[in-house]
């Protein structure tokens, strides 16, 4: 059987409670919601349903997503994708995106 894969949501779990606690005060209340629906992405803390076969009776359960737009599980196949569609846009040399932002006192002028 091949290992199983870990997961953001799999160290979420296990260390998220200690840095919380660690963190406490300088961490927003929307950040520790993403990291809360990160951990129960995919969990029974969501629900799911049950799909089973009729005819040999297996079942299988599949537990219900987050749909937060940053959690990798929900998101990070459609982030591939736009990825791989604008890949062809780019110009075949290396680069760097640089973002930073102006004083205010001459980002008037800048822009």
């Amino acid at each position: 059987m091949p290992r199983r894969k870990l997961e953001i949501a799999d160290i979420f779990r296990a260390l998220g409670p200690a840095w919380r606690q660690a963190n406490a005060g300088h961490v927003s209340l929307s950040q520790l919601k993403v990291m809360s629906a990160i951990e129960a992405c995919r969990t029974e803390a969501l629900g799911g349903h049950v799909a089973g076969c009729a005819k040999c009776g297996h079942h299988h359960i599949a537990y219900n997503s987050c749909k937060n737009r940053h959690c990798p599980k929900c998101q990070g196949p459609a982030a591939r994708d736009w990825m791989e569609a604008r890949a062809e846009d780019l110009l075949p040399v290396e680069y760097f995106h640089v973002v930073f932002t102006m004083p205010a006192e001459i980002a008037q002028i800048a822009y």
